[in-house]
C-alpha cells in the first residue's frame, strides 16, 4: 500500500484498456506501482477494479490504486466494487468526484465515499483510501480530518513551480503522504493542452525552452525536465510522484526506457 511504502516511489498513471487484454503483463518488471483510472473523459473502458484484480494475480509485483470515481454511482454500487476488489487482492483505492465534461449526474458525494470506506475498514481485509488535493492547505487539512490516508495533487510540467506550490501545502512530518503527479513538458503545445485541462500554469521560461526544438530532442529534453521534476517533489516533501498523460504504450517503453533507467 502507499501509506506503508517504504521510501520514494515512482507510480505510474494507466488507463484500462477498452477490451481485455494482456497489455498489463508489460508493466513489470519496470513498474512495481500504477495508478488505475476511471473511464476518464467519458471514454468507456475495462472496470478499473477488474483490470486492478487482473493486475494482482497475474504481475504480483505490480501494485494497483484503483480510482474510484464517484461521479455516477451511488454508495451501494462503490461498496459492492470495492468489495469484488479487495477479494481479487486490490487494497488501494484513490477516491476523487471525476469528471464534468461531458456532463455526467454525481449521484454520490466524494466526501461521503470516503467517510463510508473508511468505516468499513474496521470488517474488511486492510486496504487504504486517499483523495486528491489542490494545492491550498485548507482543503488539504480538511481532507486530513476527514480521514484521507494518502494524497495526490498536481499535475506539474514546470521544475521551476514544484517547490512553490508543494510550499502552499505546509508539509508536516506526520501529515499523510503526498504524491505529486508529473507530465513530461514534450513541447509548448503540449504543455498548453495540459494547463488547459487544469495542470499547474509552467513559466514562460519552459515554453520558450520548449520552442523551435525537433521532436526528438523536445522529447529527450523532457525526460530530463521529469528527472528534475522527480527531484524537486522529493526536495520539497512528497511521498513520490505520478507519471501521467502518456499512452500505455509509452508508459512501459518510453518512460522506461529514458526515465526509469536513468535515474539513480
Amino acid at each position: 500500500m502507499l501509506t506503508k511504502a517504504d521510501g520514494w516511489l515512482r507510480i505510474a498513471e494507466i488507463n484500462p484498456p477498452e477490451l481485455p487484454n494482456l497489455q498489463h503483463r508489460s508493466l513489470s518488471p519496470s513498474w512495481s506501482h500504477v495508478l488505475v483510472t476511471d473511464n476518464v473523459f467519458g471514454r468507456i473502458r475495462v472496470s478499473p477494479y477488474a483490470f486492478s484484480a487482473r493486475i494482482t494475480h497475474d504481475t504480483p509485483d505490480v501494485h494497483p490504486t484503483v480510482v474510484v470515481s464517484t461521479r455516477d454511482r451511488n454508495i451501494l454500487a462503490i461498496e459492492s466494487e470495492v468489495r469484488g476488489a479487495l477479494g481479487n487482492g486490490v487494497d488501494s483505492f484513490l477516491v476523487v468526484i471525476g469528471d464534468t465534461v461531458p456532463h455526467v449526474d454525481h449521484l454520490a458525494h466524494h466526501y461521503e465515499i470516503v467517510e463510508h470506506l473508511r468505516e468499513l475498514q474496521e470488517n474488511l481485509p486492510d486496504f487504504e483510501v486517499g483523495m486528491p488535493s489542490r494545492f491550498r492547505e485548507w482543503q488539504f487539512r480538511r481532507r486530513i480530518e476527514l480521514g484521507a490516508q494518502f494524497f495526490v495533487t498536481g499535475p506539474i510540467l514546470d521544475p521551476e513551480v514544484m517547490e512553490r506550490h508543494l510550499g502552499l501545502l505546509n508539509l508536516k512530518p506526520e501529515d499523510p503522504p503526498v504524491f505529486v503527479m508529473i507530465i513530461p513538458p514534450f513541447s509548448p503545445s503540449w504543455v498548453e493542452q495540459m494547463e488547459a485541462i487544469g495542470s499547474v500554469p509552467s513559466t514562460d521560461g519552459l515554453k520558450k525552452r520548449l520552442a523551435d526544438l525537433t521532436p526528438e530532442v523536445g522529447r529527450k529534453l523532457a525526460w530530463e525536465l521529469t528527472t528534475e521534476l522527480e527531484k524537486r517533489a522529493e526536495d520539497a516533501g512528497a511521498a513520490g510522484v505520478i507519471l501521467m498523460g502518456l499512452k500505455f504504450d509509452s508508459v512501459v517503453g518510453d518512460a522506461a526506457d529514458n526515465w526509469l533507467n536513468r535515474v539513480e
